[in-house]
């Protein structure tokens, strides 16, 4: 039997015989530790993988998320085009349903029709009044959406209508400044009116207080958005 006499005979005996000294660490740190060396880079190979595929799957999704923003943006754009051509195509059924009526809306006012004002005549008006009146406003009057000449029987009356599909401030604002151009610039009275499929509540709130006169046009163009 091998005998040590001491600690570093037998440790040079464990360096001289491998087989010994993997017993002893066998003995010493049981079979678990042994197998962690193997076992940490079994779990490194897997969290390099994992970190790989995360990676390549933030890659991925970085470049789904720069496409769905464009994507995004030009649905946005699209939107916005139709959007527009519906707001131009319910003003444009407006004026026309408006101006084809410019006798019922006389009538409907309690005047007999004379005749649509031309923007020639608009246009003379608005020239004679430069210099005094602000040139954004002689423009906006100039390009009126329709100014009707009417008659009691007795006196001349004007009749300035602004059209949209749902009127609201701007239109009744329009409509009551161009009346007021209307008499300074004629000497006759005039009156304000809208012509809408529908108003929003300021509209409203001037059409009830008898502020603005309102023509109903029949919910025959294209469908607003809810």
């Amino acid at each position: 039997m091998t005998s040590f006499n001491s600690r570093e005979d037998f440790l040079r005996a464990l360096e001289e015989n491998p087989q010994w000294k993997e017993a002893v660490r066998a003995l010493i740190l049981g079979e678990e530790l042994l197998k962690l060396p193997v076992q940490f880079r079994v779990f490194v190979g897997q969290v390099s993988s994992f970190i790989d595929q995360t990676e390549a799957f933030i890659s991925e999704q970085r470049q789904f998320n720069a496409e769905q923003r464009e994507f995004n943006e030009g649905f946005t754009r699209c939107l916005g085009r139709i959007e527009g051509d519906m707001t131009n195509f319910r003003g444009t059924y407006a004026r026309e349903t408006a101006l084809r009526d410019a006798m019922g809306i006389a009538m409907d006012m309690g005047f007999e029709y004379v005749r649509v004002v031309p923007y020639e005549e608009l246009a003379r008006m608005a020239q004679g009044a430069a210099g005094r009146v602000p040139t954004n406003e002689l423009r906006s009057f100039r390009q009126a959406d329709l100014i009707n000449e009417a008659t009691d029987g007795v006196d001349t009356h004007y009749i300035a209508v602004e059209t949209s599909y749902t009127a609201d401030q701007r239109d009744t604002d329009r409509a009551q400044r161009n009346a007021r151009f209307l008499t300074e610039f004629t000497g006759h009275v005039a009156h304000p009116a809208v012509a809408s499929v529908r108003n929003d509540h300021f509209a409203n709130s001037e059409i009830d207080a008898g502020v603005v006169y309102w023509h109903p046009l029949n919910d025959r163009g294209p469908a607003a958005p809810e």
